[in-house]
């Protein structure tokens, strides 16, 4: 038997709240990264927290795409949605076309910093910036992001 698991299986023969407190620890030893282990209750409802992302992604935006890419988008891809990397890079160049053919913004952003800033955040498992941070870290992004969702 798993050490860890005989562990957890004496403490719950001592006691109830020993017992609560090894299965804690157990759960916590089993599953360091909690992003990796969560219900897939909890992934819809991340999802769900992050729809206006898909907005984003179908329209494109007049300004700052490197910043959505890096704070936003890229993360939502891979660590939201679970997308693999090649998949991601993709959908980012379909969201830079739709920038270019829906706001004229078309100057080039490279594959490969793209594929460098996916690579990153799918090391980093960083979660997407939400709208309130970004409104306080990036003001003129935020007012950006909320003209094209309200369009």
């Amino acid at each position: 038997m798993d050490p860890r698991l005989r562990k957890l299986v004496e403490a719950c023969s001592s006691s109830e709240e020993e017992c609560r407190r090894a299965l804690e620890e157990f759960l916590k030893e089993m599953c360091s990264d909690p992003s990796e282990c969560e219900s897939p209750r909890g992934r819809r409802r991340l999802i769900e927290k992050y729809a206006w992302i898909d907005k984003l992604l179908e329209k494109g935006v007049p300004d700052g795409r490197s910043r959505l890419i890096l704070y936003v988008i890229s993360r939502y891809l891979v660590n939201v949605k679970n997308t693999p990397l090649e998949e991601a890079l993709l959908s980012i160049k379909q969201f830079l076309d739709n920038s270019c053919k829906n706001y004229n913004n078309c100057s080039k952003i490279y594959d490969s910093w793209i594929r460098n800033v996916l690579r990153s955040v799918s090391q980093g498992k960083w979660l997407p910036w939400t709208l309130e941070r970004l409104k306080d870290r990036d003001p003129e992004l935020y007012d950006i992001v909320q003209s094209v969702l309200e369009e």
